[in-house]
């Protein structure tokens, strides 16, 4: 099976990145002529990419001479040294980044930060030269706690809270407290970073389609799945909430085979609809609740938090490693949140994002660029493409005039059946009014609307 390292956060999409990859085993002789690629699906699992992503890598693959495709057998290679070798081309430079993800760095206050570090050096405290427990510093945690509470209208114990990283470090300290024994759950479509995260820790994927929004219930009976990653309050990237039947089957579901629920609750910051978490109603401590500053504040921030039932945050305190976050940076970020400083950020973004996101539904409206989907809360839009441009090089076209977007089926790994191909996310997030505009003026030209 080939083995590649492909880059989500490349300015390339992933399928070109393959692509290039292939080609080049293609060419360096590793791909013998006559050898018969894996089929999409496989190569798809083995990478954790969707199957659309293989697919538009082998139709290139086809198209350039290096594959042809056989009926009802597979791709095979055909290069035999003759051609032309593949040399990539210097990719166009992106100007407007509409994936999601990003938030407005420009936006930080860098100023208060500053400031707040400046005091944090001037206190002196040994604990800034010293490594945190494993928990991390328990006066950030104890203002996590009472920030989850104002926010969520959740009731933490500070002693459950862990600091972490980064949600893949986190994700690989669950997968060692509940061990690997059992398969682990994840929505498809779906975050694909977490899936990343969870195969590097070992752990064996169970990925589940969705069912009327949320994770399919009757499939994780099946599944013999020991814990499943959930996004209930904003599934991503569809949008949807798990509705409040749903969420009673799941917490049964966990309940009757001793099975752990893993809550992200991204962007909950931004959702403005007052859904509680899972965290917030389970009485039987089956769920981890996760969450993390990098997708509020700044990407460079790379602290998260987890809230842990109070049977593995025993067990994790065993554990006795220290926290990876430095002092200083959790001693900066305790100060900023207990001075009122996040909550205030947190308030003007959202008046921000909301004036974006107006102004992106205006544009698309007035440049008919495609059907809003059934509104998202987040930071992001789904809309059904219009033009004349193929679904697979919905993506490639927008690059080639400087614009990088992503479609729906992109975060499928295998279920992308009923997943409209043309469905294309648009993050409102990162950018001005005016750049927004002039994206989407970008993407009419790319789309041939």
């Amino acid at each position: 099976m080939f083995t590649y390292k492909l880059n989500p956060n490349s300015r390339t999409t992933l399928y070109d990145q393959l692509f290039e990859a292939i080609a080049e085993s293609i060419c360096d002789g590793k791909i013998a002529k006559g050898e018969k690629l894996p089929s999409r699906r496989e190569l798809s699992e083995h990478l954790s990419v969707s199957p659309q992503t293989v697919s538009s890598a082998y139709n290139r693959l086809i198209e350039e001479g290096y594959c042809e495709s056989r009926p009802k057998s597979g791709i095979y290679s055909i290069w035999d040294g003759t051609q032309k070798k593949h040399f990539p081309q210097t990719a166009p430079e992106i100007r407007y980044d509409f994936r999601t993800g990003a938030v407005d760095a420009a936006r930080f206050p860098y100023h208060t930060w500053a400031k707040l570090m400046r005091t944090v050096l001037s206190e002196q405290k040994a604990s800034l030269l010293l490594s945190c427990g494993p928990k991390g510093l328990l006066a950030l945690r104890q203002e996590i706690a009472k920030l989850l509470y104002r926010e969520r209208g959740m009731v933490v114990n500070p002693e459950h809270v862990v600091i972490g990283s980064g949600t893949d470090q986190l994700v690989g300290a669950v997968l060692g407290l509940i061990g690997r024994d059992r398969p682990f759950a994840v929505e498809d479509p779906g975050y694909a970073r977490v899936r990343r995260g969870l195969s590097i820790h070992g752990a064996r994927l169970a990925p589940l389609p969705l069912r009327d929004g949320a994770i399919d219930i009757r499939m994780l009976y099946t599944s013999g799945a020991g814990a499943a990653y959930v996004t209930p309050t904003h599934q991503f990237p569809t949008g949807s909430r798990m509705l409040p039947e749903q969420r009673a089957a799941l917490r049964a579901w966990a309940k009757e085979t001793r099975a752990w629920i893993l809550e992200d609750d991204y962007e909950c910051e931004f959702t403005g609809d007052g859904e509680v978490p899972l965290y917030a109603e389970e009485q039987d401590s089956r769920v981890i609740y996760m969450n993390t500053f990098t997708r509020t504040l700044a990407p460079g921030l790379r602290i998260s938090f987890m809230v842990l039932p109070e049977t593995l945050a025993a067990q994790y305190e065993s554990l006795g490693s220290a926290s990876p976050v430095t002092g200083f940076e959790q001693e900066t970020l305790c100060k900023f949140i207990a001075g009122g400083h996040f909550e205030r950020h947190i308030h003007a973004m959202r008046t921000l994002y909301r004036n974006r996101r107006s102004a992106m539904e205006k544009g698309i409206t007035e440049l008919g660029l495609g059907e809003i989907q059934e509104a998202n809360n987040g930071l992001f839009l789904s809309v059904l493409a219009s033009g004349t441009v193929q679904a697979d090089q919905l993506v490639s076209c927008a690059q080639q005039k400087g614009v990088q977007v992503s479609r729906m089926v992109d975060f499928c790994l295998v279920n992308s059946e009923g997943y409209n191909e043309r469905i294309v996310l648009l993050s409102f997030s990162s950018m001005e009014e005016k750049e927004i505009r002039e994206g989407l003026r970008l993407l009419k030209e790319a789309w041939k609307v």
